[in-house]
């Protein structure tokens, strides 16, 4: 049912990288994924942009980013715009994009029960020595459904959220979620997990713990991004 989705959505899937010079010895990477809403304009989850993935620390000092078809080739530069910490959405510039294409965003909400997928890089590992850095991105998809859309209260005021019944993976966060049209629905930003929500995009390397399987999905909806783009100028 996705094949052609995701042969169609992946020209325009990113994995992402964010780091910062810790000291001379040390860099601190996050790994993650993104899609572009524009030509050459990427949308992620805001804790990805962060160093350790916490929104409380600075930003990361430098993004690099890589196109599910050009996997294997050298990655591209990006620059921050914009996030939302409260939604969990960022938004980077590729500096020079090799590809001009982008998806297609839903700018309603899609009912409960419909049939979705994500596609994007989740359980990226990275090796890092002093000569040199190696990224494994594996491009993956998982097919789930939406089990329910609600709003969750928070000191700031409610935000929506799609929940959807399949697991999230680490790294997972930053994932496009489609429809079998190829339409984007949402983005995977967070786990479910008890009465706890736990972030999915730490820095994943191979020594990481094994806490590679996180409960039910949380998805920011489509009609946010598109929203917080417009406010940013960025036309969708």
């Amino acid at each position: 049912m996705f094949k052609e989705s995701c042969e169609k959505n992946r020209e325009a899937i990113y994995g992402v990288r964010g780091f910062s010079q810790i000291s001379k010895k040390e860099i601190n990477n996050t790994l993650g994924s993104g899609f572009t809403i524009a030509p050459g304009i990427l949308a992620t989850v805001a804790h990805l942009i962060h160093v350790e993935s916490n929104p409380q620390n600075p930003i990361h000092s430098n993004f690099e980013v890589i196109r599910s078809p050009d996997i294997g080739q050298n990655m591209e530069f990006a620059s921050f715009i914009a996030e939302d910490p409260i939604r969990d959405i960022a938004l980077l510039k590729i500096n020079t994009p090799r590809s001009t294409k982008f998806l297609t965003l839903e700018a309603n909400r899609v009912p409960t029960g419909s049939s979705c997928g994500s596609l994007g890089f989740p359980l990226g590992e990275i090796d890092q020595t002093p000569q040199s850095v190696n990224i494994s991105f594996i491009e993956r998809f998982q097919g789930s459904y939406i089990s329910a859309f609600h709003e969750e209260n928070r000191p700031s005021g409610g935000i929506e959220v799609y929940e959807i019944d399949s697991l999230m993976y680490c790294g997972s966060s930053g994932c496009p979620g489609f429809l079998p049209n190829s339409n984007v629905i949402g983005m995977q930003s967070r786990s479910l997990l008890g009465k706890s929500v736990v972030a999915s995009g730490k820095r994943a390397n191979k020594n990481a713990a094994p806490n590679t399987q996180l409960a039910i999905s949380l998805w920011v909806p489509s009609m946010d991004i598109i929203t917080f783009a417009r406010n940013n100028g960025i036309t969708v």
